[in-house]
């Protein structure tokens, strides 16, 4: 079936006769006759009953005419839809990111850039830093959205912030006193020995670049808390701003962490600044579309170093 048949068969059975319907067409009435007819043989039943001089699809003219117009109705949607993507109005967004990120960053730009762009479809999947890379890297993934140790060649990188790592406490927690101002620190510096006797709550060494410094931290201070594991940040965050234990974090947290009764105290630790770099990455050779540039736009705008509560 292509357009001409259903057109014509569907003007045919709104008419009623063929010399209207060929009116319609603007075409001869012989020609119409004749294209119904070789029609009918082609498919092999009619598909019109002649009644009094007037015509009335038969049952396999009704389901011709239904499946006509299901056919073109899927054809207009896929010519919108292309043009859509033609004009950069509706696509897929795909985004790879940690969780942290998705909690932190993608909850507060989404709800915009789907108002925005209301046609793109957005696949987001969590996994660790490594696994971050590895998704855009093996195509899976166009952006993503993390904590980048060590800029990667393959990748073409859009700079948010860089972050420093601090120490969160409950905020009336006896060490917070203990503090000192340090020049080179972001928050007032906290000796890791005070806190040999109490519990950390870290996240998984071997997935979270974040687990990796609370180690080495520990190493550096020469001190063995006992240890809490979690897959979640949030989770350390929680049980540490309820003066259950401390836990170590990106500051993005002091920003974006809220579940906690009493603001939890941030502080800074360690023989010298932790710091990375927040970034988007995507691979070299990939043509940003309209869409993901505003996206990076936004994350940029909202989470830059002018940011603030």
């Amino acid at each position: 079936m292509d357009f001409r048949d259903f057109a014509y068969v569907q003007a045919i059975a709104q008419y009623k006769t063929i010399s209207k319907a060929a009116e319609y067409l603007y075409i001869s009435q012989p020609s119409l006759s004749k294209f119904l007819q070789k029609l009918e043989e082609r498919i092999g039943t009619p598909l019109f009953d002649r009644i009094e001089k007037q015509m009335y699809p038969t049952y396999a003219g009704e389901q011709f005419l239904k499946a006509g117009k299901e056919i073109f109705q899927i054809q207009r949607q896929l010519d919108l839809s292309l043009q859509q993507i033609r004009h950069e109005t509706a696509g897929q967004l795909r985004i790879a990111t940690t969780a942290a990120r998705g909690c932190y960053v993608l909850t507060e730009v989404l709800p915009r850039f789907k108002r925005l762009y209301p046609g793109y479809h957005i696949e987001i999947m969590e996994r660790s830093a490594e696994g971050v890379e590895q998704a855009v890297e093996n195509g899976e993934s166009d952006l993503a959205i993390y904590i980048c140790v060590e800029r990667n060649p393959i990748f073409q990188y859009f700079h948010v912030a860089m972050e420093e790592v601090a120490l969160v406490l409950a905020g009336d927690s006896p060490y917070v006193s203990k503090a000192v101002k340090r020049d080179e620190f972001k928050y007032p510096w906290l000796d890791l020995a005070w806190l040999k006797n109490e519990v950390m709550f870290v996240n998984d060494a071997s997935q979270w670049y974040i687990g990796r410094i609370s180690h080495q931290l520990m190493r550096e201070a020469h001190i063995m808390p006992e240890i809490t594991e979690f897959r979640s940040l949030e989770t350390c965050l929680a049980l540490a701003s309820r003066g259950l234990g401390f836990t170590l974090t990106f500051d993005i947290s002091v920003r974006c962490f809220k579940n906690y009764e009493k603001r939890p105290a941030y502080l800074s630790a360690g023989n010298k600044p932790n710091r990375a770099e927040f970034a988007i990455a995507c691979r070299k050779n990939y043509r940003l579309k309209t869409a993901e540039k505003e996206l990076i736009n936004m994350i940029r705008q909202k989470f830059g170093p002018s940011f603030s509560d």
